[in-house]
């Protein structure tokens, strides 16, 4: 796969990510990350995917995500990409409360999978400013 297909596939992932929020697709996010996808998040525990489940299952009840990354560094090599940058999310209550945007930086690990498509592997996250 060359370096174009490759930053495509990143690229897919990314939007089939927003849109599996957008729609509140829970399979359809899960299917994005790798089996063995672990979160480090600060003050809480890895969090691996039979943990994330349902937390995700929760915040796509109460809320309508929008999810966009604001990217500032990618490194490549083979099957993995190092992504560096930051997740902004817009929640926006269901019950019809005020919509809240936050900023986290991440450090994303991306694998690509024996089917050829990218997913998120490993995800590390710390508190940014209010968007």
């Amino acid at each position: 796969m060359n370096c174009a297909d490759n930053e495509a596939g990143i690229e897919s992932l990314y939007a089939a990510w927003r849109d599996a929020f957008q729609r509140r697709d829970l399979e359809a996010i899960i299917g994005l990350l790798t089996p063995d996808y672990i979160l480090w998040a600060p003050g809480r525990a890895p969090t691996d995917v039979a943990a994330l489940r349902p937390q995700l299952a929760a915040a796509l009840v109460a809320y309508d995500v929008d999810s966009t990354f604001e990217r500032e560094e990618r490194l490549m090599g083979g099957d993995l990409a190092i992504e560096c940058g930051w997740d902004v999310q817009t929640l926006r209550p269901r019950d019809g409360g005020a919509a809240r945007t936050g900023r986290q930086r991440v450090l994303l690990v991306l694998r690509r999978s024996s089917d050829g498509r990218w997913r998120f592997a490993r995800g590390m996250s710390q508190p940014g400013p209010a968007a």
